[in-house]
C-alpha cells in the first residue's frame, strides 16, 4: 500500500512537471539587428607635389681690363685748334656692376694773337668708380648704363713770353712778360653714360660729364688758359661729353651667387 502511494505521488509529480513546461510560451528567436551602417571616410589623397627650397646659384662673369681712347679730343681740337689733348681711359671689373676707373692725358695749349702769346702743358689723371644700373637680360652681358664718380688732379706749367696791352686812354701800349708757372688743380667729376658691345670685347661709350673745380687756379698776372682734363681755367664748373672706343682685355672670372626668383613646385 505505502509503496503505491509513493509511486502514484512520483507519477504525479513528472506529469505536473511536463504540464508546466508545456503551458510555458517559448522565448521568440532574437530579431537579427541590422548591421550598423559605416560611414565611408574619404581619405585625403597623398600630395605627390613637392616644394624645392631656393637655393643659391653661382654663376661665373667675365671680369678685365678695359682700355681705349677718347675721340671726342679729335672734334675739340676742330673748334679748338690750340687744345692738342690725348686721353686714354681704363676700367676694371670689381664685382658684377661695380668697376674701377681711371683716366689718364695729356694737353699742350700754344696760343698766339695779337696781344699775347701763351705756352702751356701738363697731364692729368682721375680716379673714381663706375656702377651699372642696366639690368641684365643674360649673366654674360657686357652692356652698360652707368653712374660713376672720379676725382681728378692735374699739374700744368704755362707762360706767357710776350703780351701787349693796349692803351687808349693813354694813347700808348704796355709790353710784358709773364714767367714760367708752375699750378695743380684738383676737381670732382660726376659721370652718366652708356657703354654697348659692338664686337666681341670691343665697346663704344659714350658719357656726359660734370666737372666742379676744388681749389683757385687763377692768377693776378695771368690765369691758364686750359687745365689738363678740365677744361678752361677760368670758369669754376664745365660741361663736357666724352666719346670712347676701348676693348676688354678678358683676364679673369669673378664668381657671384645669385638666389632663384621663388620656390618652385616639382611634380613628381
Amino acid at each position: 500500500m505505502i509503496r503505491t502511494l509513493l509511486s502514484f505521488s512520483l507519477i504525479s509529480s513528472i506529469l505536473v512537471g511536463l504540464a508546466a513546461q508545456a503551458q510555458t510560451p517559448a522565448k521568440p528567436a532574437a530579431a537579427k539587428t541590422p548591421a550598423a551602417k559605416t560611414d565611408t571616410i574619404h581619405k585625403p589623397v597623398r600630395d605627390t607635389t613637392t616644394i624645392l627650397p631656393v637655393k643659391d646659384s653661382i654663376i661665373h662673369l667675365q671680369g678685365g681690363l678695359r682700355i681705349g681712347l677718347d675721340l671726342s679730343r679729335i672734334v675739340t681740337s676742330i673748334y679748338y685748334p690750340y687744345r692738342k689733348e690725348g686721353t686714354a681711359v681704363a676700367d676694371l671689373r670689381l664685382k658684377s656692376n661695380l668697376y674701377a676707373a681711371a683716366e689718364v692725358g695729356y694737353t699742350n695749349t700754344p696760343f698766339s694773337n695779337s696781344q699775347y702769346t701763351y705756352k702751356g702743358s701738363g697731364a692729368f689723371i682721375t680716379l673714381g668708380v663706375d656702377y651699372n644700373f642696366l639690368k641684365k637680360q643674360y649673366p654674360s652681358e657686357k652692356n652698360m648704363f652707368f653712374g660713376g664718380i672720379r676725382y681728378g688732379f692735374s699739374h700744368l706749367t704755362y707762360e706767357v713770353p710776350s703780351y701787349t696791352i693796349n692803351s687808349s686812354y693813354w694813347g700808348n701800349n704796355e709790353d710784358g712778360s709773364v714767367p714760367k708757372t708752375n699750378v695743380n688743380a684738383h676737381w670732382v667729376e660726376l659721370v652718366l653714360g652708356l657703354k654697348a658691345e659692338v664686337l666681341k670685347n670691343f665697346f663704344l661709350s659714350w658719357s656726359l660729364r660734370q666737372r666742379v673745380l676744388i681749389n683757385n687756379v687763377k692768377s693776378d698776372a695771368f690765369t691758364p688758359l686750359v687745365i689738363p682734363g678740365f677744361g678752361s681755367g677760368s670758369k669754376k664748373a664745365v660741361f663736357d661729353m666724352q666719346y670712347t672706343v676701348s676693348y676688354l682685355f678678358p683676364l679673369y672670372k669673378i664668381t657671384e651667387h645669385v638666389k632663384l626668383p621663388e620656390n618652385k613646385k616639382k611634380k613628381k
